[in-house]
């Protein structure tokens, strides 16, 4: 650790005298405190080692007394009577426990400091290794807030509730709108901040251009970062420009042929994407530490509502297995949509199972499934009968697209959508569906929705 002669690390001795006096009066008093405190917390080695025996002689449902305590530990009775004194009550034991804390953190984070100084001159490693291991003990310690969320009352939560229900009834609310008119009526408004949704689907099925379209119609009111491992910016552009401007994708990629009109249409679409708050990066390989990076990166340029990545197989993570690695990488986003206050939205392959079937995938389609249902808030699965291997393909259902949901706080449903492949492009559709095509006999016939 960094210091000069004289210089004492961050502490509060009254603060640990407070604790430890307040547990001895009371110890009721260390279930106010035992979620929080570890005896490593304690900058004083005596401190330090009273609190542990009092913490194991609590635990063991035993008094821990000053005589109780001395026994237990061999501790100086006379400085546990001190203690004792310290304080006339226990009430503010949370506050003093809160200081101890932070001032634990304080010293560590100057450890690390100082680690940090020393690896930057060890030869062996990369910088760019140097930084990653950097952010990872740091994010670890951030990690540790000490800030445990309180259990309240029926009462208290009857109150909270009935605010927020006024809130949301005069339109105070914090949902998010999707742009897509069908998906936020059974979304009841839109995304929520903290909630991970997955998209899912098979190749072909535009789930990368319906995640645009739910960007750009997000972007309009909230900040979007959107974290594309598979195509570069470039491609991301234009295929925003083909839908904002409708300028087909594939004059878009031949700009030496594209006429006048074209011209035009691209100008407008880069005019309304200048209104869109959006962050576009094509980093491949993603880890969770990346991605934490970069919305905190994100959250430092202007106010952030919504994080994308496209999409999750390709995310990278620790584990003895796949399985086990994506199964981190869903609960970590999951925790890190409730940490920032962001909403998520990850895009995930289905398994070639869902080609050999006739008809829309189910969850149990979505590749390594059980990690992904277990992390996720609202399910979503794309199907396009016209894009699928054993779909009915006709005039009517060129442009039928259509989004099956399963939400863990809604009913589920199937909302209809309008797909323009040439402009990569999602809309509500309007009207009724389409009729859906059925195989009998090896023949195509079409059958009543």
């Amino acid at each position: 650790m960094l210091q000069h002669e004289g210089f004492l690390p961050p502490q509060s001795r009254q603060a640990e005298e407070s604790v430890l006096g307040a547990l001895l009066i009371d110890n009721s008093a260390f279930d106010q405190v035992g979620d929080l405190l570890q005896p490593e917390h304690f900058y004083d080695p005596a401190y330090r080692a009273i609190y542990r025996s009092v913490a194991s002689l609590i635990r063991q449902r035993q008094v821990a007394d000053t005589i109780t305590v001395m026994e237990a530990g061999q501790h100086d009775l006379p400085t546990l009577n001190e203690l004792a004194h310290a304080v006339p009550s226990a009430a503010h034991i949370r506050g003093y426990a809160q200081i101890v804390f932070d001032r634990w953190q304080e010293r560590e984070l100057m450890r690390l400091g100082s680690a940090m100084v020393e690896e930057a001159v060890r030869p062996g490693k990369a910088p760019a290794e140097k930084i990653d291991a950097a952010m990872s003990q740091l994010t670890g310690l951030g990690e540790k807030r000490g800030h445990v969320v309180e259990s309240v009352s029926l009462d208290h939560a009857t109150v909270a509730f009935l605010d927020w229900m006024q809130a949301e009834a005069e339109g105070r609310t914090t949902v998010m709108s999707t742009g897509l008119a069908n998906l936020d009526r059974i979304l009841s408004g839109g995304l929520r901040a903290g909630e991970l949704m997955v998209l899912g689907g098979r190749p072909k099925m535009g789930k990368t251009a319906l995640t645009l379209t739910l960007a750009r119609g997000m972007a309009a009111q909230h900040g979007v970062l959107l974290l594309s491992q598979e195509m570069p910016v470039i491609e991301l552009m234009l295929r925003h420009t083909a839908s904002l401007g409708c300028v087909d994708l594939n004059a878009l990629r031949r700009p030496k042929e594209l006429d006048s009109e074209g011209w035009s249409r691209m100008s407008e679409a880069v005019e309304r994407m200048r209104d869109l708050r959006m962050i576009l990066d094509d980093q491949r390989a993603l880890t969770l530490l990346d991605v934490r990076r970069k919305v905190m990166a994100a959250k430092r340029r202007g106010p952030l509502g919504v994080v994308i990545i496209d999409y999750l197989q390709l995310m990278a993570g620790d584990g003895d297995n796949r399985n086990q690695e994506l199964d981190r990488i869903s609960n970590g986003l999951k925790a890190m949509a409730g940490e920032f206050g962001v909403a998520v939205i990850v895009l995930s392959q289905c398994s070639r199972e869902a080609d050999k079937r006739h008809g829309p995938p189910v969850m149990t389609d979505l590749r390594d499934s059980g990690a992904i249902e277990a992390a996720a808030d609202i399910i979503a699965l794309l199907y396009r009968e016209h894009a699928h291997p054993l779909g009915v393909k006709t005039d009517e259902n060129r442009q039928h697209a259509q989004l099956e949901i399963v939400q863990r706080n809604g009913a589920p449903g199937t909302i209809n959508l309008k797909w323009t492949g040439e402009f990569q492009l999602f809309e509500d559709w309007e009207g009724p569906a389409p009729r859906a095509g059925k195989k009998r006999g090896g023949r195509e016939e079409e059958g009543l929705r």
